[in-house]
Formats: C-alpha cells, sequence, structure tokens
C-alpha cells in the first residue's frame, strides 16, 4: 500500500478530500484546503477514510519518518483541536472521524508496544475520554455500517442491516479492547418489553488495518454462524449477528479474568491462597471447557467446540456461591500467526504453539488451561513455556501434573493422563486430585509461620504431610501408593529414636532430677557428632529426598540411585550404632561414613539427572530447561563438597586414633559447626526446596520420557540414558517397556 494519497483530481473527488484531511493532522492546512474538507459530502469523506485507514500503518509511519517532533496520533489531536464542530455541516463531522483515528490509532500503540497495566489502563482511559467528550460513535456509525464501504464488494444480508438499524449508537460507551478490535457497550433503539427495557449489548469492531486482512474479516463474518446458539452451549456468549467488521452480542455481567486476576494479585496473596485460587478456577474453567465440547470427547474437526483464543481476557468470571465462566471471542485469532510476526505479543503466550502455525489438536485449549494456572500460581504466565520452579518448590506432583499440559508438542502433552480420547472431564479429575493434594502441602499453608516452621524442623513435616495426602487419596476413593509414606515414617523414627538417645538433657533426668551430667571425652564427643549428623540427615531427606522417585524411569542407573535416595532415610543410624553404642573412640569414622554416603547419593542424582535431561531433550520436550538451568545453583557442588568434607573427617580420624592429634573438643566444634552452620541452614533450609524442584522436574521428564519411549519406540539406554532410534538388530529383551500405568500420588515427583 502506499503511503501517498492518489493525486486528486476532478474525477477523483475523495482523494482530495483525503489531501486535505492529511494536510490537517500534518498542520499544513490552508483556509482553501480547510473549507474543502469541511464543504465535503457523506461519501466523500467516507470513501476519503476508508482509504487513509486502509493505508494507516503506512501514513503513521511516513508522518513519524518525515517529522522528528511529533506523532501521527498528535496530530490528529491537534487538528480535532483546530477544527471547529460549527464550522462542520456534515452529518459526521470530521472532528468524529479525527477522533475515530484518534481511538484506533491509540488502540494499535496499545498492541505494539506491549505497554505494561499503567499505560494500558492509561489507554482505557483515553478511549472513554473520546466517547464521552467527542461524537466518535457517529464515525463508528459510518465506517462500520453494512455496505458503507463504497469499493468494497462485501454484500450484507438483511438480518445485519437490520441488526445494525435497532442498535442506538447515541447510547454507545467504550468498554475495553480486544487483541483486533475495541468492544462498546450499546443498547436497542427500541425496548424489549412493556417495562421499557433496553438490555446491554456489546459490539465488537475490528481495528483498522486489521480489517482488511483476510482472515481476519472471514473469521469475523462467520463467527455468527459458527458460535450462534444454535451450534454452542449456554457457556458460550452467544453472537446475535456478525459481518466482516463487526459482531454484535449480549453483554454478559461479570469480569474477564484479567481483571480478576489482577484484583487477586494486588491483594500479595501467600502460597496457600494461590493454590487455593488456582484449583479454584481452574475446575470451573475445565468444567466449562467440558460444556463446551458438549460433555464428549473433543474432537479438532469440530471446531466450534473448542475455544483456541483460550486467554485471561476472553473468559468472564461471575464469583458467587460457585465460580460461572463464560467464553467470548472464540476461534482462532489470526494477529497471533507467525506469519504476522506479533505471535509472542502479550496474550499469544496463552495460546498453543500449532495454532499460531495454522495447525490444530484435540488439545490446543489444555495448553492454554496450563499457562493460566501457572499465571495464577506464581504471578505471571511462563514466558519461556516451562513451569516455574516456584510451583516445584510449593509442590512437586503439582509441577509434574503442570508440566504435562502445555508441552509445545500437542503429542507430548497428557502423557499422564491415561484416558484415551481426550474428555476434558477426565482432566478435571486429575486437577482436582493434585490440588487437593497440594492444599495440605506445608508450603501451601496460609499461615507464615507454618512454612517457617516447616522449612526450620528437621523432619520438615514431611510424614504428615504424606499421610494426609493418603487421607486425600482415601477419601477421593483413590490408591496412594505407601512406598515414600513408609520411608518418610522410618527416616522420622530414625530421627527420634537418635535424639531421644542423645540429647544431653533428657526429659526423666529434668523430672527427677536426677541427672548425672554431662558425658566425658569420647562419649561426649560420639554423642555431639551423633546428634550432629542426625539433625542434618533427617533434614536432608525430609527437605529435598522425601518426594523424588526414580522407579518409573529405566535403567540400571535409575535403579541405584534409587536405592541410594532410600537409604538416605538411615543415613546417620550407623554413625550412632558404631559410636555411641559400639566404640566412642570411632565417633569421626562413624562421622566420615555419612559423608561419603551423602557425598555418592548427591553424585548419582547429578548423574542422573543431568542424563535424563538430555534424553528429553532428545525426545523433544519442551519443558526440558536449557543447559545451565537446570538445577538449582550450587548443588553440582554439592557432591565434592561432601566428598572434601568426608576427606577431612578422615584425617581428623586418622590423627586422633595415631595420637599425633588431640584437641578432640576443637574438631567437634569444627564439624558441628560446617554440619549446623553451613549444611542445615544454608544448603537445606535455604536452598532445600529449589534443589528438590529442579530434581523433581528431571525424575518428572524421566517419566514423561519413559512413555514417549514406550509410545513412539524409542529406547533409552541404561548407561548412559540417551535416546537412539529401536533397531531392527535388537534382540527381543532390549526392546523398549511398557511405562507403568502413571498414577497421580505423592510419587508425582518422579
Amino acid at each position: 500500500m502506499s503511503s501517498n494519497p492518489r493525486p486528486a483530481t476532478i474525477d477523483d473527488p475523495a482523494a482530495e478530500v483525503l489531501a486535505s484531511l492529511l494536510s490537517e493532522i500534518k498542520g499544513e492546512s490552508t483556509p482553501g484546503t480547510r473549507t474543502r474538507l469541511l464543504g465535503s459530502d457523506e461519501d466523500e469523506r467516507l470513501a476519503a477514510m476508508h482509504r487513509l485507514l486502509a493505508d494507516l500503518l503506512d501514513q503513521i509511519s511516513d508522518f513519524e519518518y518525515n517529522r522528528k517532533i511529533g506523532s501521527f496520533l498528535q496530530g490528529c489531536e491537534r487538528a480535532a483541536a483546530e477544527i471547529l464542530e460549527p464550522e462542520d455541516a456534515g452529518t459526521t463531522p470530521i472532528v468524529a472521524y479525527l477522533s475515530f483515528l484518534r481511538l484506533n490509532i491509540k488502540l494499535l500503540e496499545r498492541r505494539f508496544e506491549s505497554p505494561d497495566r499503567e499505560q494500558q489502563d492509561q489507554a482505557d482511559e483515553y478511549c472513554k475520554r473520546l466517547f464521552e467528550q467527542t461524537p466518535v460513535w457517529k464515525a463508528v456509525k459510518a465506517l462500520y455500517r453494512p455496505g458503507g464501504r463504497l469499493s468494497s464488494s462485501y454484500s450484507p444480508s438483511p438480518i445485519e442491516r437490520e441488526k445494525w438499524e435497532e442498535l442506538d449508537f447515541e447510547s454507545c460507551r467504550y468498554y475495553r479492547a480486544g487483541t483486533t478490535s475495541f468492544i462498546l457497550r450499546i443498547n436497542p433503539r427500541e425496548a424489549v418489553d412493556e417495562s421499557g427495557l433496553k438490555p446491554d449489548l456489546v459490539i465488537k469492531c475490528v481495528l483498522f488495518p486489521w480489517s482488511r486482512l483476510a482472515a481476519v474479516a472471514r473469521a469475523t463474518d462467520d463467527y455468527a454462524g459458527m458460535y450462534g446458539g444454535a451450534r454452542t452451549p449456554s457457556v458460550v456468549v452467544h453472537p446475535q449477528a456478525s459481518t466482516d467488521q463487526w459482531v454484535v452480542m449480549p453483554f454478559q455481567p461479570g469480569e474477564t479474568l484479567a481483571e480478576h486476576l489482577r484484583a487477586f494479585e494486588a491483594k500479595h496473596p501467600s502460597p496457600g491462597e494461590r493454590v487455593d485460587k488456582t484449583r479454584q478456577i481452574g475446575i470451573a474453567l475445565i468444567d466449562a471447557l467440558h460444556q463446551l465440547a458438549c460433555g464428549e470427547p473433543v474432537d479438532p474437526g469440530h471446531r466450534e467446540r473448542q475455544h483456541l483464543d483460550l486467554s485471561p481476557g476472553n473468559i468472564i468470571v461471575s464469583v458467587g456461591r460457585t465460580v460461572q465462566m463464560h467464553f467470548i471471542d472464540l476461534g482462532v485469532n489470526h494477529l497471533y500467526s507467525r506469519q504476522i510476526g506479533i505471535a509472542e505479543h502479550d496474550d499469544a503466550v496463552y495460546i498453543a504453539p500449532e495454532i499460531k502455525n495454522h495447525g490444530e489438536s484435540a488439545v490446543a485449549d489444555v495448553y492454554s488451561v496450563g499457562v493460566i494456572l501457572i499465571q495464577i500460581l506464581v504471578g505471571h504466565p511462563p514466558r519461556d513455556g516451562r513451569v516455574p520452579d516456584q510451583v516445584y518448590e510449593i509442590s512437586p506432583l503439582l509441577g509434574r501434573t503442570l508440566d504435562d499440559l502445555i508441552d509445545e508438542n500437542p503429542r507430548n502433552r497428557l502423557l499422564l493422563l491415561p484416558a484415551k480420547p481426550f474428555r476434558f472431564d477426565a482432566l478435571g479429575a486429575e486437577l482436582e486430585y493434585s490440588f487437593d493434594l497440594a492444599a495440605v502441602e506445608s508450603e501451601a499453608s496460609r499461615n507464615g509461620w507454618e512454612r517457617m516452621r516447616a522449612r526450620l524442623l528437621p523432619t520438615s513435616r514431611e510424614f504428615s504431610t504424606q499421610w494426609k495426602q493418603r487421607k486425600v487419596a482415601k477419601a477421593e476413593k483413590r490408591e496412594l501408593d505407601a512406598y515414600l509414606l513408609t520411608f518418610s515414617f522410618v527416616m522420622t523414627l530414625c530421627w527420634w529414636w537418635i535424639f531421644a538417645k542423645t540429647a544431653l538433657f533428657k526429659i526423666d533426668d529434668v523430672v527427677t532430677g536426677e541427672w548425672d551430667g554431662l558425658p566425658k571425652g569420647d562419649e561426649l564427643a560420639a554423642t555431639i557428632i551423633a546428634f550432629s549428623q542426625a539433625l542434618t540427615g533427617a533434614k536432608f531427606y525430609s527437605m529435598i529426598l522425601a518426594r523424588l522417585n526414580a522407579r518409573q524411569i529405566p535403567g540400571m542407573l535409575a535403579r541405584v540411585t534409587e536405592i541410594a535416595i532410600r537409604l538416605m532415610s538411615i543415613v546417620t543410624l550407623p554413625t550412632v550404632l558404631l559410636s555411641v553404642y559400639w566404640k566412642n573412640s570411632l565417633w569421626a569414622w562413624g562421622c566420615a561414613f555419612g559423608a561419603v554416603a551423602v557425598s555418592a547419593t548427591n553424585l548419582l542424582l547429578l548423574i542422573l539427572s543431568a542424563r535424563v535431561f538430555d534424553a528429553g531433550a532428545a525426545a523433544k520436550l519442551s519443558t526440558v530447561p536449557p543447559e545451565g538451568r537446570r538445577i538449582a545453583r550450587g548443588f553440582e557442588q554439592w557432591w565434592w563438597s561432601m566428598l572434601m568434607y568426608a576427606v577431612v573427617i578422615i584425617v581428623i580420624a586418622t590423627g586422633l586414633q595415631t595420637g599425633w592429634m588431640h584437641d578432640r573438643y576443637a574438631y567437634v566444634f569444627g564439624l558441628v559447626l560446617i554440619s549446623v552452620g553451613i549444611q542445615y541452614v544454608s544448603k537445606f533450609v535455604g536452598a532445600g526446596y529449589g534443589v528438590r524442584a529442579g530434581l523433581a522436574r528431571a525424575l518428572s521428564v524421566g517419566e514423561r520420557t519413559a512413555i514417549i519411549q514406550a509410545r513412539d519406540g524409542i529406547k533409552i539406554q541404561n548407561w548412559p540414558p540417551r535416546l537412539r532410534p529401536a533397531s531392527a538388530d535388537d534382540p527381543p529383551a532390549e526392546k523398549a517397556r511398557p511405562a507403568p500405568k502413571p498414577r497421580a500420588s505423592t510419587e508425582g515427583a518422579g
């Protein structure tokens, strides 16, 4: 499109009007051009405006390229201020058209510049004032009138003309902006009954120049036929009529989910409140999508049964005793296609990649649901297409579940959901169960003191949390594997037994008043070391390892790692038995043994995680984090720092045993300081949940990769677990085993 209007000729009066209008905007008008502009008739003005709007982006670019000061919008504002409306005898005055240009340009700026929330609110206020202070509604009525484009071949139907004539444009007021449109609230000219009721309607008008895009125009024209009441359930706000430029529908009371979530964020919610809100919105959203699918499996062939542009701005929420949701603006948003060039802008983050690429799938809306739920949990949508670490920190199970919703490849979504073909009610049941389990997590507590207690206590209340989850499972008539619960119980029992046997001040001594004083020599050293090792060992297992489960991952490396993880529940027991109950002088050797075992476990976890992430990346799982962002920073050093710690203890043990080192209490003090100050406080309390999040994500990737292996005939070699195509030469014993049926349980971290 040319940015310059065609030369004015006697045979082209619209070009002459357009040139006069541009002169006004550029500040180059003369009395003659203004007189010509204000004296133009309706058809000339309308044709000139349609030409300008068709070339609007070029006109804006040309204006701002040739003028270093000011913008096209400011030029329109200046022109509107200089032209006095009484001088214009036209039915649709030039000021109305200039006001419409201001509206259109402001909303284009909002779209292209990706403004923050304050700027968006300012843009909305600007548009509201235009409707309150200028006759912009007259321009809307003229520009969007069916058949109003003089050069268009579009032929509106009688129903479309009739619906347009029924609208009272003097009553219209700005409501909000859409992606490619602006939305007005408006009333009909006539009452619908004897009471004089004029119900609110909304008219969605496509912005220029998007209305010139064939795909956008066609989708808008077909909207009433595609999503009218005869084809979709009541969860959809049913359109009454549509043309290639506008859609008219009833006004749906409520607020958009975007507005609802902004109000929620303003309260600075706790993690527990976020989990509750996510559950509330998620279950209501899934139920509405199930209604949209008419209670049947989702069929991409019935596009009217999918939303395909599911974002918080396209969901109307009514909150009462229950949350009710209605859908607006259904169908593919062509502005988000890769070809348009703003596919990653604003609400495009919610749209499934296959829809952006003009594809289709039964699980396109599942992707959008996952992004919305993540936004509620952490306060923002995931811009990198991955579940943030905060979600895994709150609940490894919840992170695993959401990871399964947002893979870029639709074939790699819902790998953990066995029900096929896909139905939203099946997904709803799994999500509800996952949120019920997540709600009893210590990190999901609404009470900050409860969360702090769980972080500080040696056992992190892990056993009680898993026990509550077991009760939730029984209440929902589900079986929750007692495997992890058993080892958490063993860890808790081990801690309290060691505590009872090594505490320097015992309850019975305090009650009877018969305390014999502190032990001496090696006995005191053994008691203190055993207590500190039990303290850090319990914290290590409960904070980081208790939810990790590598049983779903094939291969010897995973089996060995799983055994090492479970042995950590009793890792401090040998130290106590060796030094407290057998020979006190062996306290340093027992401590060294525990440090070596912990170092080996950390190394196994690090190797398994790295190789599983590599396998997941080879399997094309888009949720695999990039190199350098897979495990919490610092964990890669844990194994060798513990190994160095073990070496130091071995040196101390050797020195004490041979007699060339004597100051045992100084060494005890140093070892306790390292155990409690560095390991317990810094590593486990400070970084523990972050490390657990990364490891849980890795094991989740391994579980999903194993399912892909079984489905697609891809083999994961045992050592290292690396993907390669299955070979016809593989012996039968090496063929991929079917993945175990996934369970939504506390095993969900892996």
